[in-house]
């Protein structure tokens, strides 16, 4: 198993590495910034960021370190202009992803864990439907509410994924403009978030519902995930205590303030 691991490993990183470089004549100003945060996995972001600078469309790629531990630099040698490294000096929750994001301006963007590794051909697929379909936000995997299910005794949504359809929350890659941005921020205000580096849970509802229509996951083909996934001590739904009641209550909240429709 070990060994078929390997072989697919080597085949995903040889395919990415002999891929021609597309996108590298779009204008700077309609370019995508990537912001990457990296919680326990530093040994996953420098491949995540050899792929996502295969793509000229690129225009920046933002890493954020959480770790107090060590530098990011100790795991990434890349030297790329568009590359830049950020060690957060304390602790800070995965809102910290949006403050990044309005710090450094731009038209569109793609937040990733730093649990998936996407093809430049995946990536330029997410970015074009994006530029194409602003009025929502974009990604790859989502929930969609379970009406039979009873809030109080489950979670009550469906994880969806390898589909294109409609959903009520992005999971784990956010695709989004500026507009939607600009309104996340406003939704944090009327839910009383003040503190947006702390956030530590929720912040991909609120985006979900930042854009005038539902969001929209697309079937990219094959994704390759790491395997500490759903690792606990390292995943945040199987570490954080009341982790889905908190997401209920927010979700609750959204759809009374800004219900949206497909």
């Amino acid at each position: 198993m070990l060994y078929k691991l390997s072989l697919e490993i080597l085949k995903h990183h040889r395919s990415t590495m002999t891929t021609p470089i597309v996108g590298g004549d779009i204008n700077s100003d309609e370019k995508l910034t990537v912001i990457v945060l990296n919680h326990k996995r530093p040994e996953n972001v420098n491949l995540i960021a050899q792929l996502i600078l295969r793509a000229g469309f690129v225009g920046k790629l933002i890493i954020s370190n959480n770790s107090q531990d060590y530098s990011i630099e100790s795991y990434i040698k890349i030297k790329d202009p568009r590359l830049i490294l950020i060690n957060q000096k304390e602790q800070s929750g995965v809102g910290i992803r949006f403050v990044l994001a309005k710090e450094f301006s731009s038209p569109y963007y793609i937040c990733i864990d730093d649990d998936i590794f996407l093809h430049p051909a995946q990536l330029q697929w997410l970015y074009w439907n994006l530029r194409q379909s602003p009025e929502q936000t974009h990604g790859i995997y989502g929930a969609k509410i379970a009406p039979e299910k009873d809030p109080k005794n489950e979670w009550p949504f469906y994880h969806e994924s390898n589909k294109t359809i409609t959903i009520d929350i992005l999971n784990g890659l956010f695709s989004f403009t500026r507009e939607h941005l600009v309104e996340y921020f406003k939704l944090c205000s009327l839910l009383g978030i003040t503190d947006h580096k702390s956030l530590m849970n929720g912040e991909d509802i609120i985006l979900s519902f930042s854009g005038i229509k539902k969001p929209l996951i697309h079937d990219i083909g094959p994704i390759w995930e790491c395997a500490s996934a759903s690792l606990p001590g390292v995943a945040l739904h199987v570490t954080r205590p009341h982790f889905y009641e908190e997401r209920w209550g927010i979700f609750s909240k959204l759809e009374k303030i800004k219900p949206l429709k497909n």
